[in-house]
């Protein structure tokens, strides 16, 4: 496998956390505790973009409805369409939250929607409703991330205050969009 470089001896989400933080990289390779970063775009021929784990990613869960991923994670994509504030709703009545796809699982999370509900757009649990450009997460911290659609986030009609993912990157959307929406579990 060619590789930019690799670091031994850590978990996957610093592996991805890794990845995030060096320039240009779009994906990784994880495989018994080694870190691959791979070629940055045009550098030798491998061409890579899915996370591949040692870890059984379809592990059941402590959580009933809520499938384990990762090894520390459970995720339940909604396949029906409802606006931002009744999608949060329906998750915190669930024992949950929106998605939060902070910078070093979000190759990680990504990947498990690509695999089991890819191609659709969805809520996930971030929003500027208090102050406009103040992204922050249900948990209350700020959303900081490199992965915003081009243009985005763009205010578009001064409406647009609450988070999707999908296909491949964040975008702000207008909240009363329904849209499907994924709830998330921590396993620990």
């Amino acid at each position: 496998m060619d590789y930019t470089f690799s670091i031994k001896g850590v978990t996957d989400i610093v592996c991805g956390a890794r990845c995030t933080s060096t320039p240009y990289c779009k994906s990784f390779h994880y495989d018994l505790n080694t870190c691959y970063i791979l070629n940055y775009p045009g550098i030798g021929s491998v061409n890579i973009t899915s996370f591949y784990g040692s870890e059984n990613w379809t592990d059941s869960c402590s959580v009933d409805g809520y499938p384990l991923y990762g090894g520390r994670f459970c995720m339940k994509m909604f396949k029906t369409n409802k606006i931002w504030s009744k999608a949060n709703k329906t998750c915190n009545q669930d024992g949950a939250k929106l998605l939060i796809m902070k910078s070093e699982d979000f190759f990680l999370k990504k990947e498990v929607i690509d695999q089991h509900g890819g191609g659709h757009h969805y809520w996930i649990g971030g929003n500027d409703l208090e102050k406009e450009g103040d992204w922050i997460w249900n948990d209350g911290s700020p959303l900081q991330s490199n992965q915003w659609e081009a243009g985005n986030p763009s205010n578009l009609y001064d409406a647009e205050h609450c988070l999707e993912f999908g296909p491949l990157r964040f975008n702000d959307q207008q909240c009363f969009k329904p849209v499907f929406f994924i709830c998330e579990k921590l396993k620990y």
